[in-house]
């Protein structure tokens, strides 16, 4: 661990030792962690991966914590958070994005450069990565739909391109989402649109979120559940849990929420313990 923080001090990356984790998730659940890393370059996150790959030190990367908790433990991994803010046009229709882009800024760049298409976006919270790995959607569009190509650094230490089918897309679902290789840039699909246009699709997205949704200002890990798939067809676990009596119901510091039953809140105090038990009980 000595050589490593020699490494980061030399390379000049942000990071911590014995570190809470929470302020890095949108849950707000977990312990501390023995090492953060906080990566602002793709050149420092190339670097990085690399040498951990030679050292073999295991590790966590995380982009914007949305979707995760930790465990309450102190936990022994290190954890490298993905801040990389670059965006640029690929090609023609194609545009490279770094996965630790928020989809935020992305959406607003896009605004800005008339590139339409990923509005479907607005209102998820995290990063382009972690949209990327688990196939994030809404309003009838997935992640899915609008990857290219993929540059990755492989489980071998490698920097690799792959096309869309090697991330073996499902629903809310691909092989990175568990996986053990890190998704470095995306390249999307766009279409050329007018900037009003994209601005008037993004606030009516934002906007039904708002109106069915829990207010952002909640610690939510977005929709918890994933909608069942019977003969085909999905059915909303919201609705479903909404049924079973348990929509405003709570559980020590965690409620199910009253706006929509797929919202799990924890109110500050929930622990990892109670996360587990409450999402088995729903």
């Amino acid at each position: 661990m000595e050589n490593l923080k020699d490494f980061l001090e030399r390379k000049e990356i942000e990071f911590y030792f014995d570190r809470d984790i929470k302020p890095y998730l949108s849950l707000r659940i977990g312990g501390k962690a023995r090492l953060i890393i906080i990566v602002h370059s793709n050149r420092d996150l190339e670097e990085l991966l690399g040498y951990l790959h030679r050292s073999r030190h295991d590790f966590v990367l995380l982009g914007g914590g949305s979707n995760v908790v930790f465990p309450d433990h102190f936990f022994e991994q290190i954890v490298i958070i993905n801040k990389t803010p670059g965006i640029s046009t690929a090609e023609k229709n194609l545009l490279c994005v770094n996965a630790g882009v928020t989809n935020t800024n992305l959406l607003s760049y896009n605004s800005d450069h008339r590139l339409g298409g990923m509005e479907f976006l607005a209102g998820i919270p995290g990063t382009i990565g972690g949209a990327a790995a688990v196939n994030a959607g809404a309003f009838g569009k997935s992640f899915a739909d609008i990857l290219e190509k993929a540059d990755i650094f492989t489980r071998h230490g490698e920097m690799k391109t792959v096309d869309r089918g090697y991330f073996g897309y499902r629903y809310r679902d691909s092989i990175f989402k568990y996986g053990d290789e890190v998704i470095l840039n995306v390249y999307l699909n766009y279409d050329e649109a007018r900037s009003e246009e994209i601005k008037e699709k993004i606030k009516a997205n934002i906007a039904y979120r708002k109106k069915h949704h829990p207010s952002y200002k909640e610690h939510t890990a977005g929709c918890f559940f994933k909608n069942p798939v019977e003969e085909g067809q999905k059915i909303s676990a919201g609705k479903l849990i909404e049924q079973s009596g348990f929509k405003g119901t709570g559980y020590k510091d965690l409620f199910v929420s009253p706006a929509h039953a797929n919202f799990l809140i924890n109110r500050g105090g929930a622990t990892f313990a109670d996360v587990d038990e409450f999402s088995e009980q729903v």
